[in-house]
C-alpha cells in the first residue's frame, strides 16, 4: 500500500513538467503570441469589424447616408436658346467643368470651376468665340437606392467672366464686345440627370443644365440663356 502511494505521488509530480517540455518543442507560430490578435476562428473583434464597416460601407452601397468626399469632371455642349437666337451666327459650343465637394447620401454640396466657348459668325466678320470662365457653388438632391442608377436634380449659383472680342466693337447677335478683357456677370443654373454606379466608388453621369447669365457690364444685349447636355464622371473618396 505504501509503495502504491509513492508511485502515484511521483506521477502527479513529474507529469506537468513533461507537458511543459513538450510545449517548448512546438514549432514557431503554432501558439498565439502575446499582443497579437488571434485568428477569426478563435474569436471576433466587434470594434474592429464596426470600424471597417463604417469606412467601406459608402463604397459598397449608395443608400448609406454618411458623408463622403467627391471629385469629378464633366463636358457639355452649350446651346443658346431664345426666339432671337440666329443659329447661323451663334453656334453650339463646348465646355469643361471640374468639381469637388461632400456627399451626404440624399444630397451634396459642391464647388465648381470651368470654361466654356461658343463660336459665332458675325456678318462680314471672321469667326469670334464667346468665352466664359465660371466659379460656382451648388448642390443636388438625389435618390439613393440599391440599384446602379441614382437620379438627381440640382441647382447652383455662378460667378462668371465673359469675353467677346469684336474687331469693330459694339454688339452683334447676342453678345457685345468686352474690349479684350473678361467682364463679370452673375448667374445660376438648374440641373437634372442620372448617375450609373461603377462598383460603388465611381459613376458615369448623363444629364442637362439650364443656365441663365444676367445682363451686366455690357456683355450682352439681354440676359443669356443656354441649355447644356452633359456627360461626366464622379468619384467617391
Amino acid at each position: 500500500m505504501w509503495k502504491l502511494s509513492c508511485l502515484a505521488l511521483a506521477v502527479l509530480t513529474f507529469a506537468p513538467l513533461a507537458r511543459a517540455d513538450d510545449a517548448d518543442d512546438l514549432p514557431p507560430g503554432s501558439q498565439p503570441e502575446y499582443g497579437k490578435m488571434p485568428m477569426t476562428s478563435e474569436g471576433r473583434n466587434p470594434r474592429l469589424e464596426r470600424r471597417l464597416s463604417l469606412q467601406t460601407r459608402h463604397r459598397q452601397d449608395r443608400t448609406y447616408r454618411g458623408p463622403a468626399g467627391i471629385l469629378g469632371f464633366q463636358g457639355g455642349v452649350p446651346i443658346f436658346v431664345g426666339s432671337d437666337v440666329d443659329r447661323d451666327v451663334v453656334k453650339a459650343g463646348g465646355s469643361i467643368l471640374g468639381f469637388g465637394g461632400v456627399d451626404f447620401g440624399f444630397g451634396t454640396v459642391e464647388l465648381e470651376v470651368g470654361w466654356m466657348g461658343n463660336p459665332t459668325d458675325p456678318p462680314g466678320l471672321d469667326g469670334v468665340t464667346a468665352q466664359r470662365v465660371v466659379l460656382g457653388v451648388g448642390g443636388r438632391v438625389q435618390v439613393p437606392n440599391k440599384s446602379v442608377v441614382v437620379p438627381f436634380v440640382g441647382f447652383g449659383f455662378a460667378a462668371q467672366w465673359w469675353k467677346y472680342d469684336l474687331p469693330i466693337g459694339g454688339c452683334t447677335a447676342l453678345f457685345c464686345s468686352t474690349g479684350g478683357s473678361f467682364r463679370f456677370a452673375p448667374g445660376f443654373n438648374v440641373r437634372a440627370g442620372l448617375s450609373f454606379l461603377l462598383g460603388g466608388v465611381a459613376a458615369i453621369e448623363i444629364g442637362a443644365r439650364y443656365n441663365i447669365s444676367f445682363e451686366t457690364n455690357g456683355i450682352a444685349t439681354r440676359n443669356l440663356q443656354f441649355v447644356e447636355p452633359t456627360l461626366g464622371f464622379r468619384f467617391w473618396l
